[in-house]
């Protein structure tokens, strides 16, 4: 699910605008990764919230819990796949996961 330059972090704008072309062959290879198989795009960044867990990636995990929200998946369902991780990485990994992504698994305050 390819985002606009305004919803990507800072970091990575910044990035974009020093290495136009190094970023948009990352992001081509990214999409034709995502277009790859069959998975669907919840699916796919279900398991990028995986990953994002196992490699410490606050930044990452943000991105793709987002993504995984925009693509119709559930607290419930986001909450699983950072809690999958937990065999595999370890507590500490995963409370941390928990921690980063707590604003963004809460319904909005009314």
């Amino acid at each position: 699910m390819p985002t606009t330059s305004r919803q990507r972090p800072k970091p990575l704008r910044d990035f974009e605008r020093r290495f136009p072309d190094v970023f948009h062959g990352y992001a081509s290879l990214r999409d034709a990764c995502d277009r790859s198989g069959p998975l669907d795009a919840k699916t796919r960044e279900l398991i990028k919230i995986g990953i994002a867990v196992a490699r410490k990636r606050r930044g990452g995990l943000i991105a793709h819990i987002d993504r995984a929200k925009s693509a119709g998946a559930t607290s419930k369902e986001i909450s699983q796949a950072i809690l999958l991780a937990l065999p595999l990485v370890g507590f500490p990994e995963v409370l941390d996961a928990f921690v980063a992504a707590k604003a963004h698994l809460l319904p909005p305050r009314r």
